[in-house]
């Protein structure tokens, strides 16, 4: 235990980072193995990077067809990797130690506080149980409703199915057994499919603590203000995207367009949710319109919500964003919701995220299509980037095609999209205090 509170010296980010290098270091030896591979010599050490980092950062970018390339012991440390790398690795840890007797000291409660996004101290232990235990109730009972649905199709091997499919949908993860790189293509009639894999990246994207919220407060007027956030501005992209998708496909032979209008609605749906964070999809995306890849890439980068198992730059930073330009627009200087006041540290940060996020996006873009030596559109690039920095995992057909340089930027983009971009920067830099001289301020002219 000695080695544990020595390694706890290390900056709070800089320790939640460790955690997840190491997870994917661990993935990439296991996945080099030749008995992960149905070829029997294990992936390239860049491939298996590369699969061991899309996992652990449940995003669902990958080089190597799980159902025909892996192994069952391929496959097991791919389901092992999604759900330690959505639940994340500190997560786990620090239930085990703490089921052992273990108890943290005040500079370990300040990193499983980092970790967890939290503003307190209090409870971090409870929540953490809480995280668990509602994340395997939630994966259990889909996986047997999964099971029966796979039953006749599958046989016995319906519950290996049931089971990964489930993990991979609740930790927004985007991987699935089905081969040859269709995902859910050639299944996009099967709508009760469709509808539990929605409900589970819900509830994965929606965040822990909305799900503790809702379950012991039951009533809109007891929600924090967090929840309440949460769930509106959820609401409200589902049903937006919905509408955008709907309008601009409805008429693509390529993709909806020879469904009902129902069967088009169900998808678009579907597609909505999951763009946000998961990667299933249910239409050829290099078939769909340039303006419908343009929405789901602004639906990628905003992604699901704190303390959840997706990516992005979170659904409360696009939400403060909104009513921080909204509040600049009506001339005010504070932002109110539901009765409750938006703090200004709060909107620096929901700020800084989004031209971090948008930085490391666009100079990726950038270095990929480079890469790349404009074989590509730099549309579909930058779509591919934005799905790996929001751990989507939708593809348009590119990821099998980067070269080893391609895919160590792609990889290095999943990290910092799962660890966050604030948590990955103040890792790496140094933090001042504020000095104690105050200057003059002065007046500049912007806009």
């Amino acid at each position: 235990m000695n080695r544990l509170q020595e390694i706890f010296k290390l900056k709070p980010t800089q320790i939640i980072l460790l955690s997840f290098v190491l997870m994917i270091a661990l993935g990439t030896v296991l996945l080099m193995l030749p008995l992960s591979t149905t070829n029997g010599q294990g992936l390239r050490w860049i491939d298996a990077l590369f699969v061991s980092t899309s996992a652990s950062c449940v995003t669902g970018l990958t080089v190597v067809d799980i159902h025909n390339d892996l192994t069952l012991f391929g496959t097991l440390v791919m389901l092992l990797l999604i759900q330690v790398g959505g639940l994340g690795i500190m997560t786990l840890a620090t239930l085990v130690v703490h089921t052992m007797g273990y108890r943290f000291r005040l500079q370990e409660n300040i990193v499983l506080q980092e970790s967890l996004n939290q503003s307190g101290q209090a409870g971090i232990v409870e929540l953490i149980a809480r995280m668990i235990k509602y994340t395997f109730i939630i994966e259990g009972v889909f996986a047997v409703v999964l099971t029966i649905h796979f039953a006749d199709e599958f046989g016995l091997n319906a519950i290996g199915y049931g089971i990964f499919h489930s993990v991979s949908a609740f930790c927004n993860a985007g991987f699935d057994l089905f081969g040859n790189y269709d995902s859910l293509c050639k299944r996009n009639d099967d709508f009760f499919l469709m509808t539990c894999i929605a409900l589970l990246i819900i509830l994965g994207g929606i965040g822990f603590t909305v799900m503790a919220d809702v379950v012991n407060r039951r009533r809109w007027k007891k929600f924090s203000l967090h929840t309440k956030i949460v769930l509106v501005t959820n609401i409200a992209l589902i049903v937006v995207g919905t509408g955008l998708i709907f309008g601009m496909e409805c008429n693509n032979g390529h993709t909806v367009g020879n469904m009902d209008t129902g069967s088009q609605i169900a998808n678009a749906a579907f597609m909505s949710v999951s763009c946000r964070t998961a990667g299933f999809n249910t239409f050829d995306l290099a078939a769909s319109e340039q303006i419908t890849q343009l929405t789901m890439i602004i639906l990628m980068f905003i992604g699901a919500s704190p303390l959840s198992t997706g990516g992005g730059i979170k659904s409360t930073t696009f939400f403060v964003i909104v009513m921080s330009m909204w509040a600049v627009f009506r001339g005010r200087n504070e932002i109110v919701v539901f009765g409750r006041r938006i703090t200004q540290q709060l909107r620096d940060q929901a700020f800084a995220i989004f031209t971090m996020g948008t930085i490391w996006v666009v100079t990726a873009g950038v270095i990929l299509s480079a890469i790349d030596g404009e074989v590509h559109e730099l549309e579909e690039v930058i779509f591919e980037t934005v799905s790996g920095f929001g751990t989507v995992g939708m593809g348009i057909g590119l990821t099998t095609g980067w070269n080893d340089w391609g895919k160590l930027i792609l990889a290095l983009t999943m990290f910092v999209g799962r660890v966050g971009i604030m948590t990955f920067m103040l890792a790496l830099i140094r933090q001042h205090k504020d000095p104690m001289i105050k200057y003059p301020p002065e007046n500049i002219m912007i806009g």
